[in-house]
């Protein structure tokens, strides 16, 4: 456990080692003594305001590195939250806005990176009390907080380091996700400015850019809404020293691709924003092993809890997974708990309609929406097909495959529970996170065809 902020005292040791701290797309790289005197910049801008939560809504990774500090100097509360949610936070839970555009939100209090000034006076020390609200909308779309304190932060990054560190040694760490969730910003800011390991401050943004020098013998912060995408690109064309996901589950095949394609078998983390890290699994493993120092345990409904000291709470959290354990003290999951919709007056499970619709040999993956049209409640199904559903509807059309597919379920769930409406994707609608949202999902059937 840590009992001192190693971040406070790297940001007192930086202008005297001044090691590089990040780079950007030109390759261009910027050092601690830049980012020391760019986070007291924005302490001096905050110290000439009222307010206490200032969402940081930057894109780049060296700017939102630098606000993050400069507020903690500054004593006041950072708050990171996705852009498409910063908008619904009212202004009694955000005092302010640092960002990069003038008129990227209608804040009532805004500091503009641009006029953030290099300030030459020291960073005001980090207190150990400071803390980082974070938001997640989950699958509904609504804002939901959670707390971190510096001190459990630190705590998950000496496990990550413990775990992985002598594995990544000095390699440059990239990234496909925002830094604006709890994962991208631990994984790909934090840890590595803590390590001393030069991050990107860019996303890569297609598959194509994961090949070739620059990713040879780096790091890449990934999720399966990149890794899936991987599978047409060339054999052994990328050679990552390490390869994180997270977000949701890698299936079988994308986790062979990656093996394949980028050189190293990807690692999976298991976590929440409330929870934070929890455990980690090699792809392709059935079997999760705990990060160091969180437990587990199963509730009475058979659901997984978690008590750690990387979440900003104490005491068990439930994370909604089910749950078994093995001899070994890893666990195995068997599926997310039962969603359940009230359809016609029955007790609908959405999560039994997805398993039974990817056990058919056209479906690659599924996902159950309660609708209603007319005052009638009815359960719509989004489905990315298997490369032979994909060139069956091709041959048959869309009618046949509805009907192929409500026959396939035909006798296993209620006949209320047979969908009424289906939609064909080449892809599952995610988020940046890799997460579904509902909201998302319904929009597809606002058409009213089948």
């Amino acid at each position: 456990m840590v009992t001192g902020s190693r971040l406070a005292e790297l940001m007192l040791r930086g202008p005297t080692t001044n090691h590089v701290v990040c780079f950007g797309r030109d390759g261009a790289e910027r050092r601690c003594g830049e980012l020391i005197v760019a986070a007291a910049g924005v302490e001096a801008r905050l110290r000439e305001q009222d307010g206490e939560r200032w969402a940081l809504n930057l894109g780049d990774g060296f700017e939102l590195t630098a606000a993050l500090l400069g507020c903690w100097a500054a004593r006041r509360t950072p708050v990171l939250v996705p852009p498409t949610l910063l908008a619904t936070l009212d202004r009694a839970t955000l005092d302010g806005v640092i960002e990069h555009s003038a008129d990227a939100t209608a804040a009532a209090r805004r500091i503009v990176w641009q006029t953030v000034e290099a300030s030459a006076r020291p960073l005001g020390e980090l207190a150990p009390n400071a803390s980082l609200e974070l938001y997640t909308s989950g699958s509904t779309g609504v804002p939901k907080k959670a707390g971190r304190r510096l001190a459990n932060i630190e705590n998950e990054l000496a496990a990550l380091e413990s775990v992985w560190g002598a594995r990544l040694g000095t390699a440059r760490v990239l990234s496909t996700v925002s830094h604006r969730h709890v994962y991208g910003f631990l994984f790909r800011i934090l840890w590595p400015l803590l390590e001393r390991r030069p991050f990107a401050i860019f996303d890569y943004e297609y598959p194509e850019q994961l090949l070739g020098s620059g990713g040879r013998g780096n790091v890449l912060v990934s999720s399966p809404a990149m890794l899936k995408r991987v599978g047409h690109l060339p054999p052994g064309s990328g050679q990552w020293s390490a390869v994180f996901s997270s977000g949701g589950f890698l299936p079988a095949d994308a986790a062979a691709d990656v093996s394949r394609v980028l050189g190293v078998a990807a690692t999976e983390i298991l976590g929440s924003t409330e929870t934070s890290g929890v455990a980690w699994r090699t792809a392709g493993s059935p079997s999760f092993e705990l990060l160091p120092s969180v437990e587990v345990r199963v509730s009475s409904d058979e659901l997984l809890e978690v008590r750690s000291p990387f979440a900003g709470v104490d005491g068990w959290q439930a994370m909604g997974d089910r749950v078994h354990f093995r001899a070994d003290g890893t666990f195995e999951l068997s599926g997310r708990a039962d969603r359940i919709a009230k359809i016609e007056d029955k007790r609908v499970s959405l999560s039994e309609i997805e398993r039974r619709l990817v056990e058919h040999h056209y479906v690659k993956d599924a996902a159950a929406v309660a609708l209603e049209a007319s005052a009638r409640q009815y359960v719509g199904a989004v489905v990315e097909l298997t490369q032979a559903g994909r060139a069956a509807l091709e041959q048959r059309g869309r009618a046949a495959m509805n009907s192929a597919l409500r026959s396939a379920l035909r006798g296993r769930i209620e006949a209320v529970a047979l969908p009424r409406a289906f939609r064909y994707t080449h892809a599952m609608p995610v988020d940046a996170q890799g997460k579904r949202q509902v909201a998302v999902l319904a929009a597809l059937f606002d058409s009213g065809s089948v």
